[in-house]
């Protein structure tokens, strides 16, 4: 079903198929007289029990299909139109054509619905927490980004992503809370390469360890800022929270391990799916994010796992290619000290 179809009664996807009511009530077991009651009808799916339902995807090519695309098809519209009402426009080409899974774009524009209308900050804390993750974070930054995203103009989701933070963390400790903030401000800062004030606020511990990485990642990726990578890096060094919250993040993030309430990690931790991730950023990010690779985040991987994923060798000839042509003296130490880490690891 594309954007702009209308839902199909049954009539039409069983004709499409060469089948008359006969051939679908006797395919799928049902009595001729509920099919009869379904056939014409273009609401047919409200209508159809869950077994009955069940019966005729798993017997008439064509309609498991539909049902899938008719349930995408309405959330998109209801979302465009309560995202209307709360001043903000989708760009429906961008969403359909983004390589992002449609599910994951629909819940980013659903997480961004929360966020404008005010909704309750633990009932927002919560929904945010579950873009922790590679794909959902492609659905929330393509929902954030200013040129080609799923909003035509998405500044006044900047400024109730800003209202809406220091609300988040009004407990004294919430597993969702911080994964939440940490979300939201990587998003914000990516997008303005800043820290807004109304998001400085300190909370001891894990919520300012975690929201500080959020905005730091932003910030590198949207600035390339080296100095901001060394501070990182020596904030890590001196502040132990700062390094175990970092260590952690990148496999619960890409899926090697479970994400743990209390940001802990298996004692033996293989990182194939980390190392997949790294791969990609070396090649994909600016000079200062690959610096903070190279001198935060990779040796901590190598300390885990000394295998990188069984792909030390690719992660040797990544780094050869892209700093090669880097003249900035701290990435190139930062890739000797680590080319010579490296040096003898399978």
């Amino acid at each position: 079903m594309t954007a702009d179809s209308e839902p199909k009664p049954l009539s039409e996807i069983a004709t499409d198929m060469g089948l008359n009511m006969s051939d679908v009530a006797a395919f799928s077991g049902l009595d001729e007289s509920t099919v009869f009651r379904l056939w014409d009808n273009a609401g047919w799916l409200e209508r159809a029990s869950g077994r009955s339902l069940q019966s005729l995807m798993a017997s008439v090519p064509g309609i498991a299909e539909y049902v899938a695309a008719h349930a995408v098809e309405k959330r998109r519209r209801a979302l465009v139109a309560e995202l209307h009402a709360q001043g903000l426009e989708v760009d429906t080409e961008v969403l359909a054509r983004s390589t992002v899974p449609r599910q994951h774009l629909l819940n980013a524009l659903e997480a961004g619905l929360q966020i404008v209308r005010g909704d309750k900050p633990a009932k927002v804390s919560s929904y945010i927490a579950r873009f922790w993750g590679r794909d959902q974070d492609r659905a929330l930054e393509a929902l954030y980004a200013t040129r080609g995203g799923l909003l035509k103009d998405p500044h006044r989701l900047f400024e109730a992503s800003i209202e809406v933070a220091p609300r988040l963390n009004q407990r004294a400790y919430s597993f969702h809370s911080i994964l939440a903030l940490n979300i939201l401000t990587h998003q914000v800062s990516k997008v303005t390469g800043t820290q807004h004030e109304d998001l400085a606020f300190q909370t001891p511990g894990r919520q300012s360890a975690f929201m500080m990485r959020g905005v730091v990642m932003g910030s590198l990726i949207s600035t390339g800022d080296v100095d901001l990578a060394e501070r990182y890096r020596q904030a890590l060094e001196s502040t132990p929270v700062y390094a175990a919250l970092e260590e952690w993040s990148f496999p619960t993030y890409t899926r090697d391990a479970r994400i743990s309430p209390d940001f802990t990690l298996p004692s033996t931790l293989t990182l194939r799916n980390t190392a997949r991730e790294v791969l990609r950023e070396v090649d994909g990010y600016n000079d200062a994010y690959l610096h903070y690779l190279m001198s935060t985040y990779i040796p901590l991987a190598l300390t885990r796992d000394p295998t990188f994923g069984d792909r030390v060798p690719e992660l040797r000839a990544a780094l050869d290619r892209r700093s090669a042509s880097i003249n900035d003296r701290r990435i190139r130490e930062a890739r000797d000290r680590l080319l010579s880490r490296l040096k003898g690891l399978a």
